[in-house]
């Protein structure tokens, strides 16, 4: 079980966190973040966190496999409107924040476009973030951040038993899942600050973070398969990708 107290007890944000939605079972953390946003029961910040998600999604229709009681599955719902330039960085932003909470809890993350949280080459985590398009303008975004933290190796299913790790795996430790909850959000929230100030640094610092700059990378991007030399992020947090000698470009934030 988780206890939303002992998050708000290490919370160190404003506003990020103040309002947490717990579920004991939940299909989709993002799911039900935007049914509360549908039914007007979400406010900006607010915290949708479960301790056993299972229907997670990934980018593309994939799946994300949680441990029910020993992995992380939440999502935070952002309503402040943003221009779709500066929403285009919320992913990235979203992704340093997971990288500098691993870096607290004593790790060397890496992160892989568009989602991927990467720990000695293996996945530990994953980022999904969907918007709401009105205009010109994102009307509201849910940020949805799943964490292998306590799985042990049999605790993944045999498909992805050489894909995937926790920070348990790595530290030889258990971790307080609340605790890491709480960083995340308090870092989060700086980093949606210096988004909106300076959103040059987030593109800076992720690509500090980007673990295939000048590789080679294959992804899904609506529902095909590209493969090219990876060569950064633009100042729209698109991803520039070199297919057949030509430069293209691919968002990192779902928008609807």
């Amino acid at each position: 079980m988780i206890f939303t107290n002992l998050i708000q007890a290490n919370l160190r944000s404003k506003q990020f966190g103040k309002e947490i939605e717990y579920y004991q079972r939940l299909e989709s953390t993002n799911e039900e973040a935007w049914e509360l946003i549908a039914n007007n029961e979400a406010s900006h910040g607010m915290l949708v966190i479960t301790d056993h998600q299972f229907k997670g999604k990934g980018r593309s229709g994939n799946s994300w496999f949680m441990s029910p009681s020993k992995g992380l599955a939440m999502s935070l719902i952002l309503k402040e409107h943003l221009s779709a330039k500066k929403a285009g960085l919320i992913p990235l932003a979203v992704g340093i924040a997971v990288a500098e909470t691993l870096k607290n809890r004593g790790q060397i993350p890496k992160l892989k476009w568009p989602n991927d949280i990467l720990l000695n080459g293996k996945k530990v985590g994953g980022v999904l973030c969907e918007s709401k398009l009105s205009g010109e303008k994102i009307q509201s975004v849910v940020v949805g951040v799943g964490l292998n933290i306590n799985e042990t190796e049999e605790d993944f299913p045999e498909a992805l038993g050489q894909t995937a790790t926790s920070l348990f795996i790595e530290s030889s430790y258990t971790h307080q899942r609340e605790l890491v909850a709480a960083i995340f959000t308090t870092l989060f929230e700086s980093y949606w600050e210096k988004l909106q100030s300076s959103p040059r640094e987030i593109i800076s610092e992720w690509t500090a973070l980007c673990g295939h700059l000048d590789s080679s990378v294959s992804f899904h991007f609506q529902n095909e398969l590209h493969t090219g030399l990876f060569k950064g992020i633009d100042e729209s947090g698109q991803a520039r990708v070199i297919i057949d000698d030509t430069e293209h470009k691919f968002a990192s934030i779902i928008l609807d």
